[in-house]
This record gives C-alpha cells, structure tokens and sequence, in this order.
C-alpha cells in the first residue's frame, strides 16, 4: 500500500533582535502544525534571528542570544509534543562553529531534542544579498560535529525509518549544479527549501518553476517555506509558501498577508514519488552513512486523513486562484501594491508612529505613495478583520474610532469614515507657479482614499529666500536666465521644512517621493522631493509608476475579504493621469520629459545597463532591437544615450543621499545593498565616444548605400530609355 504524510510550511514574519518574539512565533508555528497532524514542520532560512541582521552576524553576543533562542524552542517543541505523534521540525538560524565561522544553517528538531544542523552550501551574493560577507559556504559531502551541542552538523540527509529527507536553503536551489542532484543519488524521498527570498516583480514565477522542476527530476516531495514582511525596513518578503509532489503543485501558501504565523500543508504521497526514481534511467549512488542521521520515527502512513486532504490550506490564500487568471501587467501591478502596501504597514507597526504624511504635488509619484499608504490599511483590514485591525491601530486613537459593525456599512466606508483621516495627512505646498490642475488632482485623491487634506502656499518663503541671496549680489540679482536650476530648488526645498514640522508634531513617518528613473539621473531636489523617512516609490520606474496609477483608475487592485472578492478603483487618479508629468518650478510651461527624455527611454537605457549589464554602444544596438530606432533616429537615441549617462555619472552622491525605499522591481540603484558605483569618475567618456563611432559609421554606410541605389536606379533608367 501507498505511504502517505503531511508536510506543514511556515511562514513567519520575525524582527532582527526580537529574540522573545521571534522565539514566540517560532513556538506559535510548532504549537499549530501539532495540532493539525503535521509529520514534517518547515520553517524559513533564518526564521529564528530573520534575515536582515547585517554585520550583527559576526557579534559573538548576538550568537549567544541565538542559543538561548534556539534553546527554549527545543524545550518548546519537547513540552509541545508530549501528546502528539511525531513530527520533525525544521528552524532557520546562523549558526557559529566555535572558535570558527559562521554557517547558514536549519536546526533538525522533534520532541525528543535537537538530532543535528543542516548547512547552506552555496551564499547568494547578487543584487541585495551579500552572505558572503557575513556566512562560510559549507563543503558538499562534508559533516562534522558541532562541539558545543554534540550534533552533527553539514550536509546531511534525515533517514526516519526509511523515509529520507534532504535540504536545498534558498540559493542553493537557484544554480546549475543544485545539491538537489546530490541528493537524488542519495535517494531522497523529501528535500525541504527554507529561504528568505525578497520579493521583486516576477520572481514569485522562477521560484515556482524550480519548485516543480524539483519535484519531477528529482522524484520527490518538495516543500519550500519563505519569509514574511519587511523585516528590515527595505527588503519586502512575500510569504508564498508551496508544496510540490510528482511534479505537481498541491499546496500554495498565503502572500502578502500581515500576519504573523502564516501555515499551509499538504498531503503527499510518498510511494507515488518514488515512481519516478524506480523508472528513472539515471543510476541512484550508494548511500554514505557518515553523512545521514538515523532517527526512531513512523512519519507515514497507510491511511491518511482523506477528508482534510480535500480541505483548502490552513493558510486558506482567496487570490492564489485568481493571481493566476491576471495578465502580465495586470498581476505584475497587483503584487507590486500588495508588496509595497505590506512593507508600509509594518513601517508603522515597527516605529510605533501614527501614520505617514505627503507633500502632495497632484503628480504621478506623491499620488501613488498616498494611495499605497490607503492600501496598505485597506489590506490589512481585509486580512486580519476589523477586530483584530483595529486593535493594532495606536491606542490614543481608539476613543474616536468606534468598533466595526454591519451598520457601519462596508470595510472600506468605516476605514475612510473613522481611521484614514488620522493615518494620512495629504499636505499640498503652492507656489506662483502652481495650477489649479494639480491642486484639484492632490485634493482629490487625498479625499477618494480618506485622508486628512491641508494645503498652504510657500510663496513668501521663496521670495525671502531669493531677497537674501539678492542681498549678497545686488548687481546680481536671480534671474531665470541665468539661474534656472537654484531657482527651481528653492522651491522645492521650501516646502520641506513646514512638513517636517507637522510630521514631528503629529508623530507621523514623512514619505519621501523621488522614483527611480529620476533617482538614477539625478532629477531630484536634495532635501526637497528627497526630504523624508521612507521613499515609498523609489524602487519604482516612472514608466511603472504612470502605468499603476491607471490601472489604479480603470482596472483596479483585486482584493478578496470581507465582502468576497471585488476590485478596488480609485477614480481620483484620473485627476493625476490626465497631466503629463511636471514638477511646476517654472513660470513658464515646463514637463519632466523635455527637460530629460521620453521616460520610456529613460527606463530602456536603464534596464539595458542594470539588468543586462551593457555599455553606451550596446545599448544602443538593444534600443534598436527593442524598435525605438522607428521613432527616433540614431542621432537621437545617441543624444538620449549621452544624457542618460552623463546625468547617471555626474550624480552618485544624490543616490547616497536619497532615502531609504522599498526593492520593487528587478533593479536598484541603492548604493549601499545594490548597485555601487564610484562617487568619482570619468562619466563613460571613451565608451561614449565609441558609440558615436558606430553611428558615424553606420550613418556613412547608409549615406553609401543610398547615392549606390540611386545611382542603380539611374543606370536602369538610362538603359531602358
């Protein structure tokens, strides 16, 4: 007969340093998955300290703290399964050699103690992740005993009573030669994935996609278990747990959910898997005794609980069905809100402040980080129930917000109506060369999503301002000819200590509203647009940001809950998207596209050289490519190219400078986590000069090519003649 066991994922939204309250989910977790039967409990790669603990890896004192941690779980889990059967568990931790260095590793623990620790062989070191600044990659094949707790510890395989499972941690699942094909000839029936893998838009699909490969190739049940929230303030992890068998998806975790402890599990069988291994034409190695731990336990069984197989996940995810259904742009924008509205809530759950503040220009960038901030509460409302929402709002407000009732209409009625006035404060900062277009549009969206709308004019501080420099150059005084630049700065920069003052006062984050085409040229204004705690939208392109805030306005954000599934829309946005982009610090007509380049240019040279890694001449051969050569001219695209580069170049500093933000999309431009670049530099001079080489030599052959078929053309005139 068929064997048959239940594997349980955690998803675990942990704080670096909360050692009581990461030990305190951590418990939650086991406490739960004994309960609902559980034989296998995986949770993520370092869910017991969280991933975002930096240079604090190396602190002997932090390590100390971690053992204690570790052992009141192990304590946890013998008081926890005294009554219930057996059930491994396995918990994410850095774990220090003594005397030695540091190791990725998962602890292997059941009701009977801790049996050994499992070793991340290979560091991601790409993009965000630097772990090889901080962990030792563990050799494959290579297992010793760790002197402190007398375990083994390595590259080990658990063998419980023939039921053999393995690990691939997070990166290890992510290259070529995975250790996933070591432990197919090790004739491994499970291999358990702990990760913490941030979210960036599209990753949600390769992790999948290894997942069920795994599964397949490699014949066995394949759990993989991932962090939740924004545990270090700018890295958003997505949750999503899964569980593949025979090659199959049978069971997704929640994503995006602000809870704490978030569990899905799953049936598998494991006779079924080993099909794949019996019929396979690849020959299954010898085993090594020296690298497994034998443990006592029965995980399987003969007859399973059917009926709680037919049942949905613990975790219950209402949009995993529907994210499927979304196309490209539409669910690529959803879980970019979802993302970012995740992360917002757990800025101000984690600083213990009373909401955020925007100055709003009626612009694209401080609109969409206003209507995330709504979001971000619409959401959480949603998941957690009014109840339970309502009690993690500041406790000064909760006199004035009276407790949900089905009288108090929908979900979104009562948050607009009691709570968002007091979450957002939408602040619009006039000058003379303001509109009343963009009043009308910052009034607007700040009313459609609840929030507190103030408004004043900074006029008079410009033009005190601009006296006393007049002062110093009385033969000289600012004039737009000849001082375009410092006179649009004091704009902005006035604006910025007023709103600082009403974020101090009310307690309140300010969000600053730089994006990231402008971050990587420089087109913003130091402690103006700069100015602030959080940069909500910074991880976000221009052309990205334009296409949410219509999408917001016709389409909407799926959202299920409360009153089931519907999409929430913000006409409002229409008031935003109805303008072409301008930051309004001319006395004259002034749009962000004429003073750099068309953004959907912009946002291509970007990619080219962030993603793909290419230089001035290559990446004007990829815009051809890509058909923009049928709009512009290689002149042009030249001209955009130098641009791009020369402002990129000249303005690093600003990029230190900048606020901390979200990571959104594939790319970066934080200095400090991704893309590092040098302050000083001679601003891609030679590779400029190369590409302008190319387009003299392919404007020549053109030239050639042209006076050859017209002179063609003439000959076959003249003959027929």
């Amino acid at each position: 007969m068929a064997d048959y066991l239940t594997i349980t994922t955690a998803s675990l939204r942990q704080l670096p340093f909360d050692f009581s309250g990461n030990v305190k989910r951590v418990t939650q977790a086991i406490e739960q998955a004994f309960k609902n039967g559980a034989n296998i409990l995986l949770m993520p790669e370092l869910a017991l300290t969280g991933y975002g603990c930096e240079d604090n890896f190396t602190f002997q004192e932090f390590h100390e703290a971690t053992s204690d941690a570790l052992d009141k779980v192990i304590q946890a889990t013998k008081e926890l399964g005294k009554d219930y059967p057996a059930m491994l568990v396995s918990v994410g931790l850095p774990l220090l050699y003594p005397g030695g260095q540091v190791y990725n590793a998962s602890a292997i623990i059941s009701a009977k103690g801790l049996h050994g620790f499992v070793c991340k062989q290979f560091l991601a070191r790409n993009g965000l992740h630097y772990e090889p600044r901080w962990f030792e990659a563990w050799p494959r094949s290579r297992v010793i005993e760790h002197p402190h707790y007398r375990v083994p510890m390595g590259d080990l395989v658990v063998d419980c009573k023939g039921v053999r499972i393995g690990f691939e941690t997070c990166e290890d699942s992510w290259i070529s030669n995975r250790p996933g094909r070591d432990l197919y000839q090790r004739n491994v029936d499970i291999i358990l994935n702990p990760s913490a893998s941030h979210f960036a838009s599209g990753k949600f699909d390769i992790r999948e996609q290894f997942i069920l490969e795994g599964s397949r190739a490699f014949g066995v049940a394949y759990a993989y278990a991932n962090l939740n929230g924004t545990e270090n303030g700018t890295s958003i992890f997505d949750a999503g747990c899964m569980i593949a068998s025979e090659g199959r998806m049978v069971s997704y975790g929640d994503r995006f959910n602000c809870r704490d402890v978030l569990l899905n599990h799953a049936i598998v069988n494991i006779s079924a898997n080993r099909v794949t291994r019996i019929t396979s034409s690849e020959a299954i190695g010898a085993f090594k005794e020296e690298l497994e731990i034998n443990l006592p336990y029965t995980l399987t069984t003969q007859t399973p609980p059917w009926k709680q197989a037919l049942q949905p996940a613990i975790a219950n995810d209402l949009l995993n069905e529907f994210w499927e259904e979304l196309s490209d742009d539409d669910r690529i924008h959803a879980e970019i809100c979802y993302a970012i509205a995740n992360g917002l809530w757990d800025w101000m759950q984690r600083t213990h402040t009373h909401g955020y503040i925007v100055s709003m220009s009626g612009g694209a960038d401080s609109g969409l980080a206003a209507t995330l901030v709504y979001l971000s509460h619409y959401l959480a409302l949603h998941q957690l129930g009014a109840q339970e929402y309502r009690k993690k709002l500041p406790k000064p407000w909760l006199e004035s917000i009276p407790e949900y009732s089905e009288e108090s209409g929908d979900y979104g009625y009562w948050l607009k109506q009691y709570v968002m006035p007091k979450v957002l404060m939408c602040l619009y900062q006039g000058t003379d060369n303001s509109s009343e277009i963009t009043f009308n549009a910052a009034k607007g969206v700040s009313e459609n999503i609840g929030a507190t709308f103030e408004h004043w004019n900074v006029q008079k501080i410009v033009d005190d301002y601009i006296g006393l420099v007049n002062q110093i150059y009385p033969k000289q005084p600012l004039n737009w000819n000849d001082d375009d630049i410092a006179l649009q700065n004091i704009q902005a920069r006035s604006r910025s200590p007023g709103v600082w003052m009403l974020a101090n006062r009310e307690n309140k984050l300010l969000i600053a509203t730089s994006n990231l085409s402008e971050s990587a040229l420089g087109y913003a204004t130091m402690d103006g647009d700069t100015s602030g705690v959080l940069s909500v939208v910074s991880g976000l392109s221009k052309t990205r940001i334009r296409k949410i805030n219509n999408w917001l306005e016709k389409q909407g954000l799926p959202v299920e809950g409360h009153h089931g599934f519907h999409r929430l829309t913000i006409p409002a946005m229409g008031l935003i998207n109805a303008q072409q982009p301008t930051a309004e610090l001319r006395p004259v007509e002034q749009t962000d596209e004429e003073d750099l380049m068309p953004y959907i240019i912009c946002d291509s040279i970007m990619q080219s050289y962030l993603v793909r890694q290419m230089w001035p001449k290559s990446i004007l051969i990829d815009l051809l490519m890509q058909g923009h050569g049928e709009i512009y001219s290689l002149e042009q695209l030249g001209h955009f190219i130098e641009r791009w580069f020369r402002l990129f170049c000249r303005n690093p500093w600003k990029r230190y400078g900048t606020r901390a933000g979200f990571h959104v999309e594939q790319i970066s431009l934080d200095p400090k986590t991704f893309h590092r670049f040098p302050l000083l530099n001679a601003s891609f001079a030679e590779p400029l000069a190369q590409m302008w080489d190319y387009i003299k030599e392919q404007q020549t052959q053109t030239e050639h090519d042209s006076c050859q078929k017209q002179t063609t053309s003439a000959i076959k005139s003249a003959s027929k003649s």
